[in-house]
């Protein structure tokens, strides 16, 4: 009799066990009925860039649908009072040259908008227009960023999907190939 008592329990631990697990696996949602989305994990080799919405310096914004074009698509993480980003930027901007077809954007947090007027007097970036400066509106920077040194570079080729990622002193020699 008591270990008929101690066996219910366990059955019934045993059947949600598998009737959670079976939830977990399943990954349609209980509110609509449909399937849910598969996560993507953005920072992966080959991921889709995800959707983005840039405002930029000049108060137009960026998204996927601007960015597109038959080259590759070079984002730069930075934050403005950041010296490696200084040097990084003054490095891209004496090689735009090389950058004939590929976009080019720099791209901060929002909160350090306040803090462009500093970067671009210091890096002389409006020198260059084609480097875009933008501020991340669309939560880009917590889905890439690697939570290494700073700048960041993710090189997305035509197709837009993640290429390469580059962390820190990043030098010319190694973007080069990724140029277009």
């Amino acid at each position: 009799m008591f270990r008929n008592l101690l066996i219910i329990p366990c059955l019934i631990g045993f059947v949600g066990t598998a009737s959670a697990q079976n939830a977990k696996n399943d990954k349609t949602s209980p509110a609509t009925g449909k399937q849910q989305e598969k996560t993507i994990d953005y920072k992966q080799k080959g991921a889709p860039l995800p959707a983005v919405k840039f405002f930029t310096s000049d108060g137009k914004y960026l998204t996927n649908e601007t960015l597109n074009n038959d080259a590759n698509l070079f984002l730069m993480l930075f934050n403005p009072t950041c010296e490696h980003c200084e040097d990084m930027t003054v490095k891209l901007k004496e090689h735009i040259s090389l950058f004939k077809q590929s976009n080019l954007v720099l791209v901060a947090g929002s909160a350090m908008a306040p803090y462009f007027e500093y970067f671009t007097n210091n890096t002389r970036i409006k020198d260059v227009p084609a480097i875009r400066l933008a501020v991340d509106s669309s939560n880009y920077i917590e889905k890439t960023f690697h939570y290494r040194d700073l700048p960041q570079i993710n090189i997305y080729n035509s197709d837009r999907q993640l290429l390469r990622t580059f962390n820190g002193s990043i030098p010319m020699d190694s973007l080069k190939q990724y140029i277009q």
